[in-house]
């Protein structure tokens, strides 16, 4: 194992649904994801998080924030699954109500982390006509990492397609977790806050700039900001997904200033996209595109539609 070296990744694995499921929402004949695709996307998946960090750690990640995963089941198969298995996972998910049944979750090497408290953070919305709408949990998590405690939010936010409605619900969520995050540092300033997951948004998006309260530069913030890496790593060229025939970075790692203080045992390392040839198309136009299970309702038997991000901390 190299120096005392941890990685905390997030990765939207699109449409992981379980064999199990009831009913289907993936855009493909479900029986043939009952016979034997949803095992080739298990291994996939294991595969790939098994890859995360281990260049600079030589270790399987630490935490792994997941979305679009249906329920347990599917995290108990990826921690069972063989690229996994010696990591000693242990799994944490909370079912939402979530019109498409799609969660965010968590697993973690419980030798190197230990789970003190969690919950969902749920969101219920109603319109003009009192009809009740949902979205995902947000996940919250207290736990002691290798000697450190950290708060762990994990999220998955609404996307903007339907700009007009889900709007409200973003700012809405965004003060939630803003003022959960307030609550903490007042209580005390040098607490060790994460916030990771699917933005649906950029990370020079003005709401998430102003409603979280982020900066680019982590000697800048001050004990209520949150330091954004992903800021930086936004390019033309690269980023977690293709929206609209354009790179960008909805999936991002938000960091407190407790993670940059001299009395703090885990030193912030870097932050990075975890964009690898494995997870890439490699024909037609589509070359050096995530490699994904479906594209519209064609089953491709990729990875994901999101390259995995991912933060190494010396410890």
């Amino acid at each position: 194992m190299k120096q005392n070296l941890a990685t905390i990744a997030f990765y939207n694995v699109e449409n992981f649904y379980s064999k199990s499921s009831d009913e289907s929402f993936l855009p493909s004949n479900f029986i043939k994801w009952k016979d034997n695709r949803y095992d080739t996307k298990v291994n996939k998946i294991a595969f790939c998080i098994s890859k995360i960090g281990k260049l600079e750690t030589d270790e399987l990640p630490f935490l792994v924030g997941l979305a679009e995963v249906e329920n347990d089941e599917v995290l108990q198969d990826l921690i069972q699954n063989d690229f996994l298995k010696d990591g000693n996972y242990k799994t944490l998910l909370y079912e939402s109500l979530d019109e498409r049944k799609i969660n965010v979750g968590l697993i973690y090497r419980q030798q190197f982390f230990e789970v003190i408290e969690s919950e969902p953070i749920r969101f219920v919305f109603k319109d003009q006509f009192d009809t009740r709408s949902y979205t995902r949990d947000i996940l919250y998590v207290k736990g002691n990492l290798v000697g450190e405690i950290v708060h762990l939010f994990i999220i998955h936010l609404p996307s903007k397609i339907d700009k007009e409605i889900n709007q409200l619900k973003r700012q809405h969520i965004f003060k939630t977790i803003r003022k959960r995050i307030n609550n903490l540092l007042t209580e005390n300033y040098s607490e060790k806050i994460l916030v990771i997951g699917d933005f649906n948004d950029s990370p020079t998006n003005s709401d998430l700039i102003e409603e979280l309260n982020t900066r680019s530069q982590k000697e800048q913030i001050n004990r209520f900001e949150l330091f954004n890496p992903m800021v930086s790593l936004q390019s033309y060229k690269r980023g977690s997904l293709i929206f609209k025939k354009q790179w960008m970075l909805f999936d991002q790692q938000l960091f407190s200033k407790g993670f940059f203080t001299s009395k703090s045992n885990l030193e912030y390392v870097k932050t990075d996209i975890f964009d690898v040839e494995f997870l890439k198309n490699t024909g037609g136009k589509s070359t050096g595109l995530p490699f994904r299970t479906f594209v519209g309702g064609k089953y491709f038997g990729g990875y994901s539609d999101h390259f995995p991000v991912y933060t190494i901390l010396k410890y």
